[in-house]
Order: structure tokens, then sequence, then C-alpha cells
């Protein structure tokens, strides 16, 4: 009798252990670490991040006009800020014995540079905007989030843009994806549109160390073939308008409208799918 009361105590005690282990919250995962850094990226609306700073699970990182930083996550991975982005680390799955897994970052707006690392190659990396998803395959893209639009252009490797269901395939660097009135276009936009990522001791849009710069120049991606379908590129009397890049307060997943390939042939891209 006193056996199965012992039991029956036991079991009970080992099922309250185990709920309190399920109920206590979790410590949140570190994914990655700033390791570059220039003007200020803040955390969570908190404090400045600097060299070093862990990034975790569930972060959101957000630029000033003259922000510029680097993230590298443990599958050596990369994430360049450029001005007046913000940032949201959604998921990261990583199994470095296979390289499979999955980064989901979300971007409100700005400009960032996305380097592929393993799980590019054995997984799925992929940035949600307001407008699209945008997957990298190895590699490197630009995705610029401003004037209610998405652009997404190709530096390596391939990059996939998903809208409504639909989803273009590119694979020849220079060319590039946006979305405009709902439907998915493409076209070429060029190589080195934005040289404000190009190095991180350079200052937003001077190309000198020390000094603020003005923000984001466009000009370059508004002369390429593209540049005819960007809002940010609407002139008033021959110039370009002054580019003003918001924080939507959530991302919208894009709904409705149709797809358009843009005219987009050969092996520039694919559509709707290639592999």
């Amino acid at each position: 009798m006193k056996e199965a009361a012992m039991r029956t105590l036991n079991r009970q005690i080992a099922i309250f252990v185990a709920c309190l282990a399920f109920a206590a919250p979790s410590a949140a995962e570190t994914v990655g670490s700033m390791t570059a850094y220039q003007t200020n990226i803040v955390r969570n609306n908190g404090g400045t991040m600097n060299v070093g700073a862990g990034v975790e699970l569930g972060d959101q990182l957000r630029s000033n006009p003259t922000g510029l930083g680097m993230l590298v996550f443990r599958d050596e991975s990369s994430a360049k800020i450029g001005p007046n982005t913000s940032l949201t680390i959604d998921e990261f799955v990583y199994n470095p014995g296979s390289g499979s897994g999955k980064i989901d970052i979300g971007m409100n707006s700005g400009l960032a540079r996305f380097y592929g690392g393993q799980v590019s190659k054995g997984g799925v990396m992929q940035v949600a905007t307001p407008h699209m998803v945008l997957g990298a395959r190895g590699g490197i893209i630009e995705v610029l989030v401003a004037a209610g639009q998405t652009v997404g252009i190709l530096r390596a490797g391939r990059m996939t843009c998903t809208m409504n269901g639909k989803r273009l395939v590119i694979t020849n660097p220079g060319f590039a994806c946006t979305s405009e009135n709902g439907k998915l276009l493409t076209g070429y936009g060029g190589i080195d549109t934005f040289p404000i990522l190009d190095s991180i001791d350079q200052i937003a849009g001077t190309g000198l160390p020390g000094a603020p710069g003005p923000g984001l120049d466009v000009s370059a991606i508004c002369a390429s073939a593209l540049g005819g379908s960007l809002k940010i590129c609407d002139s008033t009397d021959g110039a370009l308008p002054g580019v003003v890049m918001e924080f939507p307060d959530s991302l919208t997943p894009p709904v409705g409208g149709g797809v358009d390939n843009g005219g987009c042939e050969g092996e520039g891209c694919c559509y709707p799918d290639c592999r």
C-alpha cells in the first residue's frame, strides 16, 4: 500500500516538474552579431548597437538616415543594413551538419544587401516585405523598400520573387523584380546600383568617413531600364524628388492583383518558375 502511494506521489511530482518546464519561458536564441557599424542602428527601439552586440530571434533593427552596419548570422550569411531601414529577425533555423534550415527576415523599409550563407545553399533564406517575398539561393541580393514599392536586385547567385502566389526566378546578375500596382515586373536594374553599401567605412551617401551624408541616392537605379516603373524615380522639373522612407507599423502580405513578367526573356530570368 505504501509503495503504491509512493509511486503515485512520484508520478505527480514528475508531472508537476514537467509542467513547470513547459511553462517556463525559454531564453532568447542568439542568431548572429553586429560585426561592423557606422552611425545609429538601434534594437527593439532601445539603445544603439555596437560592434560585437548579439542579435536574437525576434529582434527588430532600425537604422537612422545615415545608418550603416553589418549583421552576420551563425550560418555565415549576412545582411548589410543601409539608411532608414527596418528589419525583423522572424525565423532562424540552422542544422550545421546538413546545412539545411530557414532564415526569414521581415523588412518594412529602407535598403539592405543580403549575402547567402549555408542555409541559402541547403535550405531557405527569404526576405518578406509588405509587397513581396524575395528568396536568395547562395549569392547576393539587394532589397529596397520605399515609396510603397519593393525592388529586389540580383548581384550573384539566384533570386526568387514571389507575389500573390506567382513567382519569378532571376539568374542573371543586374536583373531586378519590382511590385507595381499589384503586378510583378522585371527588368535590368544595374549591377552596382547602391554604392552606399559597397564599403562599411563610408558614411551614408558621402564615400567619406566621419561626416554624415544626405542619405540614399537612387539616381543609378532610376537611370536603369527598370527606372521608369519605380515610384521613387518620378521626377519634378527633371530632378529627382527627395526620398523619404517611413516605418510601417506591420508587414502586410500582398493580396489581389495579377502578375506580369515585364517582357523578361532568355537566361536573365524565368517565368513563372524554373529550376
